[in-house]
């Protein structure tokens, strides 16, 4: 899209609006297409491919949630999102909640054995299970964790990887 098209400026809060745009979008053409045929249109046709498309590919063969098998630590203040929310979300896409920091240094914390179903099978990310979140655009910044099985991750990512259904590697 051109610069300011339907109020876009560069950058990637602008990908993200354009993103939305175009489901909201999709989803008019849905209702639309059902209104003129006045029968109810296959939803598939006018899903936007990507993240809602392997989600919804997932939930039919009845595969693991995204997040099925990990942990999640959410660590200090959050600003874009609140840290409820992001409790929600990760509870929805099948992450259980921790109520303490993990420790990457504890044996108990390395011995565990289950890897993560949708990370790529190979990176050295599927072995990890336990995320502490923190929101990269708050005062707060906690030292960098990436030990074994827990790794630290900023609540973008967390985000990113439900918008397109991905255990997305985290940048170091």
């Amino acid at each position: 899209p051109e610069e300011g098209a339907a109020g876009l400026e560069p950058g990637p809060t602008a990908a993200r609006r354009w993103s939305s745009w175009r489901r909201s979008c999709a989803a008019r053409a849905g209702v639309k297409a059902c209104l003129e045929s006045r029968m109810c249109e296959l939803e598939e046709k006018y899903e936007m491919p990507g993240g809602p498309q392997r989600s919804r590919l997932n939930r039919e063969q009845l595969l693991p949630k995204l997040f099925d098998g990990c942990y999640f630590y959410f660590e200090g203040t959050f600003k874009r999102h609140s840290k409820d929310e992001l409790i929600k979300l990760a509870k929805a896409s099948g992450g259980q909640i921790l109520n303490r920091k993990p420790k990457p240094d504890s044996d108990v914390t390395q011995t565990i054995n289950t890897v993560s179903y949708h990370a790529r099978p190979d990176s050295d990310q599927r072995f990890c299970t336990q995320y502490i979140i923190y929101d990269a655009f708050s005062n707060y910044h906690p030292e960098r964790v990436r030990q074994g099985k827990v790794w630290m991750a900023p609540s973008s990512w967390f985000i990113d990887c439900l918008m397109s259904f991905q255990v997305l590697p985290v940048t170091k």
